[in-house]
């Protein structure tokens, strides 16, 4: 039985290494295309605390309800007057104003200043009425080295001067965030700045990582001779959180296509995109293929015209996508991270969702021809970008750490010297 089997499995994987041959490979952007065509948030809305928002997507437009700062308020510590009274100050022939009052930051003038007049302010002060500057005070004796209840300034000041105007960061009904922006921080502190304490937001969106192969062991789990741990369950799980997915736990799963197709079959309704790893390419035992076949999932592609993780496939199954990428550790990080989380940005509702790009000037050489399109791990820093020394293999992941781009190397390119300008895909922020 488990030769037949075998036999069953070789010649389903030689059609499907003719298909694979005769057929055009898809270039990534096609297949980016067709993934997010499928790909539409849900349109209902949640409501959460700011604190909560971070990294979640704005549900609709908000608009200030309030001129930030509400009052015409002082930028420093000083004397708030009139600029007409200080206008031939200086230090050989100070000005002298007789002090009215003195603010701290959240007082209430008791009235307008009349000309002659100083009101001591601190930063944040809501300024007086009629005062047009405010004068820091190092240009001032602060009230000390002339007599009690007057100050000397000893530099003019224009009108304005070190004054900040009400409304001078946004004004009421302006727009601090748009639907499909990704709430970072400064956005927040917007909207806290206003007084909101919530905000309105798409759904998380919902993902499970189901790692496949009959060598992989569990974390925590007793070693076994030719068994290895599974990493990549962990590693695009904790991706898809970082890029504010809600990740249903998943399984680790035999060279069975049975097995394979009822374990897609039990978590696709959990979740709005279900992603594999392993068991993709043209194999014996890759039977990720067949186990499409047997749920009756539609085929989106099946392989693409790059490296690493060109055997990528794409289902579609009661209007859910199915991602099965290769097992290969960074093959399967670099195919998630160009195709799974700009369809999990999108499901997310964010409206900048594609991936980024940038130019920058190779640090070093990457010797290596490209044949075909190849995307390579690297780290930009300003206008440079530096690859790691070795550890280019697929199946590698630890010259992984520190990256945060893909180098786009064209099909046909015999090498990359240090200087030449390259274009490298960012990284997509994390929460």
């Amino acid at each position: 039985m488990v030769f037949l089997k075998f036999l069953t499995l070789v010649n389903l994987n030689l059609e499907v290494n003719r298909e694979m041959d005769t057929k055009r490979l898809m270039p990534f952007e096609h297949a980016l295309e067709l993934l997010l065509e499928k790909t539409t948030p849900r349109n209902i809305a949640e409501s959460a605390p700011l604190f909560e928002a971070l990294g979640r997507v704005a549900f609709e437009d908000v608009r200030a309800l309030v001129d930030q700062p509400p009052f015409d308020r002082s930028p420093l510590d000083g004397y708030a007057v009139d600029h007409r009274d200080i206008a031939c100050a200086c230090r050989e022939a100070p000005v002298t104003l007789r002090v009215a009052e003195s603010l701290a930051a959240g007082d209430v003038p008791a009235g307008a200043i009349s000309r002659g007049e100083a009101v001591r302010v601190m930063t944040g002060s809501l300024l007086p009425q009629n005062a047009t500057c405010v004068v820091r005070q190092e240009d001032t004796d602060q009230g000390d080295a002339f007599k009690k209840g007057f100050v000397r300034i000893f530099r003019s000041h224009g009108e304005y001067e070190n004054y900040c105007v009400r409304g001078e960061d946004f004004r009421c009904g302006q727009i601090l965030t748009r639907r499909g922006d990704r709430l970072d921080g400064v956005r927040l502190g917007l909207l806290a700045g206003q007084g909101q304490s919530s905000v309105k937001l798409f759904p998380r969106p919902s993902i499970c990582v189901l790692s496949t192969g009959s060598e992989l062991l569990a974390a925590g789990t007793p070693p076994e001779p030719g068994k290895i741990y599974d990493g990549n369950g962990v590693t695009l799980a904790s991706r898809a959180r970082e890029v504010g997915a809600r990740v249903v736990p998943g399984v680790i799963l035999r060279d069975d296509p049975r097995e394979l197709a009822g374990a897609m079959e039990r978590f696709l309704p959990e979740c709005d995109l279900l992603v594999s790893t392993g068991g993709v390419s043209v194999g014996a035992f890759d039977c990720m293929p067949q186990a499409g076949e047997m749920m009756g999932a539609g085929r989106l592609f099946h392989g693409l015209a790059l490296k690493p993780g060109g055997a990528a496939m794409a289902l579609e199954k009661d209007g859910k996508l199915l991602l099965c990428l290769s097992g290969n550790p960074f093959a399967a990080y670099a195919t998630f991270e160009l195709l799974a989380v700009p369809v999990l940005r999108k499901l997310a509702g964010e409206t900048a969702h594609l991936p980024s790009k940038v130019k920058a000037v190779m640090a070093d050489d990457f010797d290596k021809p490209s044949e075909i399109r190849r995307f390579l791990r690297a780290r930009i820093e300003g206008e440079r970008v530096f690859v790691p020394k070795k550890g280019h293999s697929p199946g590698m992941l630890s010259s992984l750490v520190n990256c945060n781009c893909l180098i786009d190397i064209p099909a046909g390119t015999p090498r990359l010297g240090r200087g030449e300008t390259v274009e490298a895909v960012l990284f997509a922020p994390g929460r």
